[in-house]
């Protein structure tokens, strides 16, 4: 499944390459149809963190040109739930050096999850 095709678009993005390291940030938007919201949870819909952890290796992949891949979650802290309005206008702020990867998803003064993954070429 490509996150950012059936659950999360991206609005806009800007990205930075400065000494090695690449720093994106890009405005997010729901795709409120998607079947992932009917099934998790129908009536009250929350956006998964597998989906969310996707969008920033697909995120990455497109800013590196390069396909990238999830090695390993080295830790993730989820401490909000993203309902598909609280994407509309979201923010995915992503950095990475080398293979490390700090992404956050925020709103305004809501932080709803903070992530250091580590990514590799496919």
């Amino acid at each position: 499944m490509k996150v950012l095709e059936e659950i999360i678009k991206v609005e806009r993005a800007a990205w930075e390459h400065t000494d090695g390291t690449l720093r994106v940030a890009a405005t997010l938007a729901s795709r409120r149809d998607s079947t992932v919201y009917a099934g998790h949870f129908p009536g009250n819909p929350i956006t998964p963190g597998v989906c969310m952890i996707g969008a920033v290796v697909e995120l990455l992949s497109q800013a590196t040109g390069h396909t990238l891949r999830l090695a390993k979650v080295n830790n993730t802290k989820y401490l909000a739930m993203m309902t598909p309005d609280d994407i509309d206008g979201a923010t995915l702020a992503a950095t990475l050096d080398g293979d490390t990867t700090t992404a956050t998803f925020t709103k305004g003064d809501t932080i709803y999850a903070k992530m250091k993954l580590t990514l590799r070429n496919s």
